[in-house]
């Protein structure tokens, strides 16, 4: 595995024609201790010139891991030429990995420009919710609104995508952004 800092982040990240499975991990992470044997051998397992596999560490590289929204490690983050496209958080199987990298393989992304799919999950309750929700709309951004605390099917989705039960998240265009990480929201809706 290549171990990617923000000198090298560019070349071997966002630069990269196909997919990027990066792991965040910080080295007295006991969970992160146990998926490192897994991403690898799944690295050298490896034979598609389309995948790499790359390691970032969270107390070097704190920046980075804001800059992508890592609030838990282990996070492993699926780019598909140079952009996220989803994450896992935590420990998961390795034939749950290797879904996700088929899925990054074959992601379309939206159409460059496109507004239409905005969703944010949230509680009555939460002050960053509120916050992100009156940006969106100073933003002029269209944006469904899913109160988690009322809708259990749609905080099970929420969990299942983005492996995190903290709120807001929202997706943009189906790329999850979890907290209100304004620089990351801007990118994705191109402002």
């Amino acid at each position: 595995m290549i171990q990617v800092t923000s000198k090298n982040f560019k070349d071997e990240v966002s630069n990269f024609k196909g997919a990027v499975v990066a792991d965040f991990y910080a080295d007295w992470c006991g969970p992160c201790k146990m998926l490192s044997p897994l991403m690898d051998q799944m690295s050298k397992d490896n034979k598609d010139a389309n995948v790499k596999f790359v390691k970032i560490n969270v107390d070097q590289e704190q920046e980075l891991a804001g800059q992508y929204g890592v609030m838990s490690i282990p996070t492993v983050i699926f780019f598909k030429d140079g952009k996220k496209v989803s994450q896992r958080v935590g420990v998961s199987q390795k034939n749950e990995y290797e879904d996700s990298i088929k899925k990054t393989l074959s992601h379309v992304p939206a159409a460059k420009g496109t507004r239409g799919k905005v969703k944010v999950f949230s509680t009555p309750t939460c002050p960053y919710c509120h916050m992100a929700k009156s940006y969106l709309k100073d933003k002029k951004i269209e944006f469904e609104d899913i109160d988690v605390s009322q809708d259990q099917n749609q905080a099970r989705a929420m969990v299942e995508k983005s492996g995190e039960m903290g709120v807001p998240q929202l997706w943009i265009n189906d790329e999850v952004v979890i907290g209100f990480n304004k620089p990351v929201i801007d990118q994705l809706l191109e402002l």
